[in-house]
C-alpha cells in the first residue's frame, strides 16, 4: 500500500497534464491541498488508532479512500474545465484523508508488534515497503494509470482496497503470534553461574622494632 504516495507525485500530475482539460497549475494546487490536509488533520485523523487491531482497521479504511480516490480521477478526463478540477480536487481530498490513515495504522502495527528485544531489525524489515515503492511505484503506476487509462486506475484502486482488507487478518494473525510468544515459559534456564572470588590473604603482623635501650647503647659506647 505503500505504492499510494506516487499516486500524488507521479500518477495524478501525468494525468492531469495529458488527459484532462484542467489547468496545468493545478498540479501545485493539489500538492498544496495535500501539504495543507496532512498539517491540519494528521492528529484528529490518527486518534483512536492505539493498538494493532485499530492500526489494522485504519489499514481498512484507508484502503477504501483509495478506492474512491481513483475512481474519480479517471472520470475527469473529457470534462469541462470546471468539472475537471472539482472532481481532482476531491480526489486529492480523499486520497489524503486515506493517507492520513495509512500512516497511522503503519506506525500502530510496526512498533507494537515488533518484540522488544528487536525493535530495529522488525521497522527495518518493515521499511522495505517504502523503499520498493519508491523503486517500483513510479513504473506501476504510469504503466497502469496512464498506459491503461481508466481501466488501470480502477486495478490500482482494487489493489488498495484488496490490501487494506487483507491487512486486519494479517494483524491479528501476527498478533496471536506475539501474545503466544509472550507467554511460552522458558524450558531451558542457564545454571547460575558462580564466579570464584579471591579471598583477600590475612595481613601479616609487621614486624615490632624494638628501640634500643638509651642506657645501654651509652654503656656500650664507653666502653668501646
Amino acid at each position: 500500500m505503500a505504492i499510494q504516495f506516487k499516486v500524488l507525485t507521479v500518477a495524478i500530475p501525468l494525468w492531469l497534464v495529458g488527459s484532462t482539460t484542467a489547468p496545468h497549475w493545478l498540479v501545485s494546487g493539489t500538492m498544496l491541498a495535500n501539504t495543507v490536509l496532512v498539517v491540519g488533520l494528521q492528529v484528529r485523523a490518527s486518534r483512536g488508532v492505539d493498538s494493532p487491531r485499530a492500526g489494522g482497521r485504519a489499514y481498512r479504511r484507508a484502503g477504501a479512500a483509495f478506492l474512491v480516490s481513483c475512481a474519480l480521477v479517471p472520470l475527469s478526463a473529457g470534462t469541462p474545465v470546471a468539472v475537471a478540477v472539482v472532481l481532482l480536487l476531491t480526489a486529492v481530498v480523499v486520497h489524503t484523508v486515506g493517507e492520513l490513515w495509512h500512516a497511522a495504522g503503519g506506525f500502530e502495527v510496526s512498533y507494537a508488534l515488533a518484540p522488544p528485544h528487536a525493535t530495529g531489525q522488525y521497522l527495518g524489515v518493515f521499511g522495505l515497503g517504502a523503499g520498493l515503492s519508491e523503486a517500483l511505484g513510479p513504473g506501476l503506476l504510469i504503466a497502469l494509470c496512464v498506459g491503461w487509462g481508466r481501466p488501470g486506475w480502477f486495478a490500482v484502486g482494487a489493489l488498495f482496497a484488496l490490501t487494506g482488507l487483507l491487512t486486519p487478518l494479517a494483524v491479528r494473525r501476527a498478533e496471536s503470534r506475539h501474545s503466544k510468544r509472550a507467554t511460552i515459559p522458558t524450558t531451558q534456564t542457564a545454571p547460575n553461574a558462580t564466579v570464584p572470588t579471591r579471598q583477600p590473604s590475612p595481613m601479616r603482623n609487621p614486624p615490632s622494632v624494638t628501640p634500643p635501650v638509651s642506657g645501654t647503647y651509652s654503656s656500650s659506647a664507653s666502653s668501646a
